[in-house]
Parts: structure tokens; C-alpha cells; sequence
């Protein structure tokens, strides 16, 4: 692993997708705990070998050349709290005065639990793939052998309940995965502060080649699904363009 603790692949100076109504740098981590079939990432979970590490060095100087332009960093992956040098990496970066969204699975829930605690998140946003049976371990890939991953999800979205921070939870409009009656449970289980935003699905260049075949959700179903969604949830955002 690089010095400093934080497997950094992947670095992009500024975006406006990434955080709602801000403009952020995005540090992407290499590696990830979980193999969601439907994933655009994948080269920073499977494809690391194709992928140079880069100096967290560079993440700083990009603060400093961008200072008073961008409003922060948002850190994803790939898993960033896999990395241990990820608190050191936030702790410098709001140092330059960058406000901070960390992206996760949730899959780590003492790592979300110290952040919070040293006052280190400005948003924390967590994938909210599908309701928690049989549907959420195909849409992380993963069985339900220990350790429990959704047990460590379901401690994750419990913290974030109370968390005096922003909350984003972001699910995939997957066919198959998330329908009507899916999003209708989810809605209901989730804590009313966050906003809920719903990602259209994109079928190409996913981590599973196989999901080539699963046809997207048009234009009136997905209108119909947040229709679903909103009924069930106060704050909800209809994402059409590709998923991350």
C-alpha cells in the first residue's frame, strides 16, 4: 500500500455529480469487500492491477491550486474505509479547509462511527442496495456466510440515523433487484432526514458481464418507481443519467 495508508487509484479534480449542489474533488480507493454485479467501478475492485497507484500527495496540492473554487472532497471507491490512512487523509484535507462526503457500503460500521465522532464527515452517504433478504446479497454480490455483512450495514444506517451530518443513501434501479413493492419497504425502513436518491441502471461495462442482458427501466417505470418511492419518503431524488 502506498505511504499514508490510502490505496488512492483514482482522483478527478472536480465534479458536480458527485455531492448535490457542490462542486468536489473525488479521491476514488482502490479495493472493495463487496462484488455487486451491477457495478461501474469495478476496475478499482477487480482491475487494481491495471490501475497505477496514485500519491495521496496530489489530492492536497489539487486542494491547494482549487482553493475557494471547489466545496470539497468526496471519498469513494472502490471501499474507502478499507484504507487506514483514510482519517489521517480527511483530517489534511479539512485542514485546507475542504468539506467532506464519504461514499461507502457501509459494510464498516466503526470506521463510520469514529469518523462522526471526531467531527471529520460533512455528509455521509451510504449505498442502500435492496431490502434486506435474499436481494440484498445478490445486489452486493456476496453470500451470507460470516462475517454477517448485513448485520454490519443495518449498524451502519443505524448510526447515520443520528448522525448530525448530511445523509445520502443511493439505490440502483436495478430490474429484477428494486421494483414498486421493493422501494415501498425500503422507503418505509429508512430514517425520514436523509435523501434518498434513486439511480437509473445502466447495463454495459458492469462488473458482471452478464448484466448486459437486464433492460433498463424506461423512462415512465423509473417516473413510476420514484412515484413509489416518495410515497414511502419525504426526500427523494430521480437520478435518469448512468449509475455510479
Amino acid at each position: 500500500m502506498p505511504d499514508g495508508g490510502f490505496d488512492l487509484r483514482g482522483l478527478i479534480p472536480n465534479s458536480l455529480l458527485e455531492w448535490e449542489d457542490h462542486v468536489a474533488a473525488v479521491a476514488v480507493a482502490g479495493g472493495c469487500n463487496f462484488r455487486c454485479p451491477f457495478c461501474h467501478s469495478w476496475r478499482y475492485v477487480v482491475g487494481l492491477a491495471d490501475l497505477a497507484p496514485l500519491d495521496p500527495e496530489g489530492l492536497f496540492r489539487l486542494l491547494e491550486r482549487q482553493r475557494g473554487w471547489i466545496d470539497g472532497v468526496v471519498f469513494t471507491g472502490g471501499e474507502p474505509t478499507l484504507q487506514p490512512g483514510l482519517a489521517g487523509l480527511i483530517r489534511r484535507a479539512r485542514g485546507l479547509g475542504a468539506r467532506i462526503k464519504l461514499h461507502s457500503n457501509g459494510s464498516r460500521p466503526g470506521v463510520a462511527r469514529e469518523l462522526l465522532r471526531q467531527g471529520l464527515l460533512d455528509c455521509l452517504a451510504l449505498d442502500y442496495k435492496a431490502p434486506p433478504d435474499r436481494r440484498f446479497f445478490a445486489a452486493a454480490g456476496l453470500g451470507p456466510e460470516p462475517p454477517d455483512p448485513l448485520g454490519a450495514v443495518r449498524e451502519t444506517f443505524a448510526l447515520a440515523a443520528t448522525a448530525r451530518v448530511e445523509r445520502e443513501y443511493h439505490t440502483t434501479l436495478v430490474p429484477g433487484l428494486i421494483d414498486e413493492a421493493a422501494l415501498a419497504e425500503m422507503g418505509e425502513a429508512l430514517e425520514p432526514g436523509g435523501l434518498w436518491i434513486l439511480q437509473q441502471f445502466e447495463n454495459g461495462d458492469c462488473l458482471d458481464p452478464g448484466m448486459a442482458s437486464v433492460v433498463r427501466y424506461g423512462s415512465e417505470r423509473l417516473e413510476g418507481l420514484a412515484a413509489a418511492a416518495r410515497a414511502a419518503h419525504r426526500r427523494v431524488l430521480l437520478r435518469k443519467g448512468k449509475s455510479a
